[in-house]
């Protein structure tokens, strides 16, 4: 008997999906590995024990802490939040989905940016609409809110600083977005660590705030822990639609350990922020290369040749970094990781190798 269902099953499939390209992660194993803004250095062998035991006391039979109590305290503790004004995800990519669930579109952000953010609104059928930043990747709060007026935005995305310019937006701007906006405004601070500047201490006057942090950037990326703060009422709504169990009881546990150990997370991003001001240093010097100052762990540089040439020859030296060369305001441009000192060393000899070719 012949089949009567569908042949094609991809009809059935929404199409903003459809129309959609997965988000691309460069797999390919190199020896230096500088394209996702990954802390280099693993825990120390102690903390690398303490962890192991508590994952093995950990009950994997029994569903997760639903609340994740313990370790909301731990990341309040390490960064001055307040866990009940805390929600935490299986990283910060679900806070955002969560975010856009709740507030729907359209969504505003300028762009370049994050790409997840547009990503995330589209698989949503959300519309997302964008703001070009300026030549000097500079945020133009007139024009946002101008559009986001015209559009009726129901969330703003702002990364500050800003992946992958890594810039951060004046405070101005931000603070003027901030209050004279009708939408929630997301602050995404998930490189507050390398630039130590907040508006955490913002949040009760601006109830349309809601600020993102991830563990991911200072040496946990592989657990995948997010955390959300805002106002209770915005706490409340979206815990609605939190998954339930979404930290699961292995990260929960490692992280709490982890994080016990502030002093080591401390010690590596200031060797990180030191070997970030060397690296831009360096490549500003260099001939046929732009750095473009940044207070994140990454640096973005734009080449006077084609950018995707040096990307593929420094991958086939070992050295892997993020290509970002497409026409628009990343024409020619690159994004490295800032790695340990003889990653660094070595990513700057090989390019400056290509560079002479």
């Amino acid at each position: 008997m012949k089949s009567k269902a569908i042949k094609d099953i991809r009809r059935l499939i929404k199409p903003q999906v459809r129309k959609l390209a997965a988000y691309h992660i460069d797999e390919t194993p190199c020896r230096i590995k500088l394209d996702a803004m990954e802390n280099p250095f693993p825990p120390p062998d102690q903390v690398s024990r303490e962890i192991g035991k508590a994952v093995q006391q950990a009950f994997i039979n029994r569903y997760p802490d639903p609340s994740a109590t313990n370790l909301k305290k731990a990341i309040a503790a390490l960064w001055g939040m307040d866990p009940d004004l805390m929600l935490l995800g299986n990283g910060s990519d679900e806070l955002i989905q969560a975010i856009i669930l709740a507030f729907g579109g359209p969504v505003l952000i300028p762009v370049p940016t994050f790409a997840m953010y547009a990503v995330t609104s589209q698989a949503l059928s959300q519309n997302i609409v964008t703001v070009p930043l300026g030549k000097d990747f500079s945020l133009d709060s007139d024009r946002m809110l101008k559009k986001a007026k015209e559009v009726k935005a129901k969330a703003i995305f702002l990364a500050c600083p800003n992946n992958p310019t890594g810039n951060r937006f004046s405070d101005a701007a931000v603070r003027k977005i901030l209050d004279k906006a009708t939408a929630a405004v997301v602050i995404d601070e998930a490189y507050f660590d390398f630039s130590r500047k907040t508006y955490l201490s913002e949040l009760k006057q601006f109830p349309n705030m809601i600020i993102l942090r991830t563990l991911s950037k200072i040496g946990f990326a592989g657990l995948r822990v997010g955390a959300l703060a805002a106002s209770p009422m915005v706490i409340k709504e979206l815990n609605k639609i939190r998954l339930p169990y979404n930290i699961n009881t292995l990260s929960q546990a490692a992280a709490v350990v982890a994080l016990k150990h502030k002093s080591i997370i401390d010690r590596q991003i200031s060797l990180l922020i030191s070997e970030r001001e060397t690296l831009y240093n360096v490549l500003s010097q260099m001939k046929g290369v732009t750095a473009y100052p940044s207070e994140t762990n990454f640096i973005l540089f734009r080449t006077s040749t084609d950018a995707t040439r040096i990307y593929k020859k420094l991958k086939q030296a070992g050295v892997l970094i993020k290509n970002l060369n497409k026409l628009g305001p990343l024409k020619n441009c690159l994004r490295v990781t800032v790695g340990k000192p003889e990653e660094n060393s070595e990513f700057i000899a090989e390019l400056r190798n290509i560079l002479k070719a």
